[in-house]
């Protein structure tokens, strides 16, 4: 008799504890879609980007990475395993990209649905502070040349020209 109600006891336990395990394929960010973290970025900045989809397992390489692609970013991007079905890897959205939506994809098309895009990523025109310096000395631009540094520079060569003047008339005879 004991031994039926011990068995009983462990058999709720184990449907309790597999009832509080979230399933693998649950839909983490949409069907299985990357998601990119901040939502939105700016020209030159980093975006993290992490998916979790078992069909990706298809698709690893040897190193158990997947790729990514897109528009807006400098190039490929490879995703390290961050779990057993899931991926995390780090972008560089490129100082030239367009303000708006762009779709992120896989190397290979992913079920499901066979999506030919697999997420998007927002890219936010660059805010009211300066660009990041990568992107400054790409365009050759920079953010030292401010209305007040130009107005002390054009204050301090107007004095060095009328020094100069003065001095050089005082030596004419």
């Amino acid at each position: 008799m004991p031994r039926k109600p011990a068995a009983a006891a462990g058999a709720l336990a184990l449907a309790l504890s597999l009832a509080g395990i979230p399933s693998a394929a649950a839909e983490a960010g949409g069907k299985g879609e990357l998601t990119a973290t901040p939502g939105v970025v700016a020209p030159g900045e980093s975006v993290t980007l992490s998916v979790l989809n078992p069909e990706l397992m298809d698709q690893m390489d040897d190193a158990h990475r997947v790729t990514v692609h897109s528009d807006a970013f400098t190039g490929p991007v490879k995703l390290a395993p961050s779990g057993k079905v899931s991926w995390q890897g780090r972008a560089t959205v490129r100082c030239d990209a367009k303000p708006g939506s762009h779709a992120l994809r896989f190397d290979q098309p992913v079920p499901p649905d066979e999506a030919k895009t697999n997420g998007e990523v927002r890219v936010g025109a660059p805010g009211r502070s300066s660009p990041r310096p990568e992107c400054a000395a790409k365009s050759g631009t920079s953010d030292d040349w401010t209305p007040t540094t130009i107005t002390i520079a054009a204050i301090a060569l107007t004095a060095m020209a009328a020094l100069a003047f003065f001095t050089l008339r005082r030596r004419s005879p």
